[in-house]
């Protein structure tokens, strides 16, 4: 234990967790919500939907909404959690807090190592550094929200893999904790499936002479992390007479944004859709602010989960939302998928259009609309970490291939979101990883920098910048937002 705790490498480790532990107990002193997310005063419905399915969980009525009314709407992995501590604990929100804030802490001592292994320590350790403060990060610690265990995941995942597809001999070790972390990240959020296909397709055009090898490395990668999903999916097909590998959102996310009902077969787009939602978040927000439990409260709406979607559209729609009687959660999910898939072939440019504007909101500084005013704040972290991530990745295409994985990561989460609902969270993965790339543009701005001053300039610029940008940027982007939004 001395040894270990002398080694410079673990006393670093150690160090970023500490530092990462005391920064998120102190903000969960300042802001102890347990659902609150990324905009200060709103309670996300996520993360009181996790919270009651553990309560369901650790009462032994399963993973439901209500006790005997099995639902695979959300991923298993983070109520299962829950459960695990409420158990122990009793249905106390604060006792799955210590345990989210302790995943939390342990996110920049794992991008430490997976920085080490991509780029030299002092970049890997300025990423770490950032990680440790970074307010998404840190505001999602304290939260019932999957967000912390999938980016801690998701690196640990990166790592692993990262060690065993360099060589083509031994790290066995390597591709078994791979394939194990892989198959808890998509039990904890389904949207990891795109950077499998994308390694795949490159180990087959890029590997060389040793292709093979890889690919059979790989496919035992493969093989471990459906070991992982199996038993969820043999629940999914007892519970629903269907066969499936995790979740039943997967059409509706994608219906959301791609269906055929007017104006523009965007469900947001529908007035009924908004004012109901916004009806409904008056009402629960009132009886939250007057002391009732949270999770009590949106009980009834989040049961209703698609189902609740379609009873709120208007007495037009009526006959539609008729048609859906009589089948279970699987069948409503599958036939609004193909639904989805109609609406894209039968209005292409529509769907173009979508996709794309989506692709410039994925990387949009300001935060998700206010549910009550619709107001967007300025996300200033980011907005002064964007110029940075961007020159980072610029610079690091001079070695390209030590850097390709991080770029897969990127680009899948980039065209899940694209494709399907776009939320500024599902952003985060993305900004986590680029702190790798922000700390590398970091490094070379103060070598190459002929005056010692001068990198200090650039940065002083790019904050100042933003907080130009934050104070009296909101109405012309606003505009520049609502013209893109337009296009039809």
């Amino acid at each position: 234990m001395d040894h270990w705790a002398k080694s410079p490498r673990h006393r670093l480790l150690l160090l970023l967790f500490v530092a990462a532990l005391v920064i998120r107990i102190i903000y969960c002193c300042i802001n102890p919500n347990p659902y609150q997310g990324l905009i200060k005063g709103e309670i996300i419905s996520d993360a009181t939907e996790y919270d009651m399915i553990a309560r369901t969980l650790a009462a032994g009525g399963g993973f439901g909404y209500y006790p005997d009314q099995p639902t695979a709407f959300r991923n298993p992995l983070l109520p299962f959690l829950m459960a695990g501590v409420y158990v122990v604990t009793g249905p106390n929100p604060v006792a799955v807090q210590v345990l989210m804030i302790i995943l939390g802490s342990l996110i920049p001592p794992v991008l430490f190592l997976l920085a080490r292994q991509i780029v030299e320590p002092a970049a890997a350790f300025l990423a770490a550094i950032a990680a440790v403060f970074y307010p998404s990060l840190v505001i999602f610690s304290v939260s019932t929200m999957s967000e912390t265990p999938f980016i801690l995941l998701i690196l640990l995942s990166l790592l692993y893999w990262y060690r065993f597809s360099i060589t083509t001999h031994g790290e066995w070790m390597s591709i078994i904790l791979a394939g194990v972390f892989t198959g808890l990240a998509l039990l904890t959020r389904s949207v990891f499936g795109p950077l499998l296909v994308l390694w795949f397709f490159y180990m087959i055009f890029a590997s060389g002479r040793d292709r093979w090898q890889h690919i059979l490395r790989f496919a035992a990668f493969c093989v471990l992390t459906i070991m992982v999903l199996l038993p969820w999916a043999i629940r999914n097909h007892v519970v629903f007479g269907e066969t499936f590998w995790i979740t039943t959102n997967g059409g509706f996310n994608l219906w959301h944004r791609h269906n055929l009902l007017p104006p523009d077969g965007t469900l947001y787009s529908r007035q009924d859709i908004q004012q109901e939602l916004q009806r409904i978040y008056r009402f629960t927000r009132e009886r939250i602010g007057a002391g009732e439990d949270p999770v009590e409260v949106t009980r009834p709406f989040l049961a209703q989960t698609v189902r609740g979607y379609l009873m709120r559209l208007g007495l037009e729609e009526k006959e539609y939302v008729d048609s859906f009687q009589g089948l279970n959660e699987f069948q409503v999910d599958r036939r609004l998928f193909k639904e989805a898939v109609t609406a894209i072939q039968r209005y292409p440019l529509r769907a173009v259009i979508k996709m794309a504007k989506n692709t410039i909101k994925f990387w949009d500084p300001y935060h998700d609309p206010n549910l009550i005013n619709r107001d967007r704040r300025y996300n200033l972290a980011y907005g002064i970490m964007a110029p940075f991530l961007l020159w980072g990745i610029a610079l690091s295409f001079l070695q390209w291939r030590r850097h390709i994985l991080l770029y897969f990561a990127i680009i899948a989460f980039w065209c899940v979101s694209v494709v399907f609902i776009l939320m500024e969270r599902f952003r985060l993965p993305v900004e986590t990883i680029g702190l790798i790339f922000v700390s590398v543009a970091m490094i070379i701005l103060f070598r190459r920098a002929k005056k010692p001053w001068l990198p200090w300039v650039v940065i002083v610029s790019v904050i100042v910048i933003n907080l130009i940008i934050m104070q009296f940027g909101g109405p012309v982007l606003q505009c520049v937002r609502e013209t893109i939004h337009g296009i039809r």
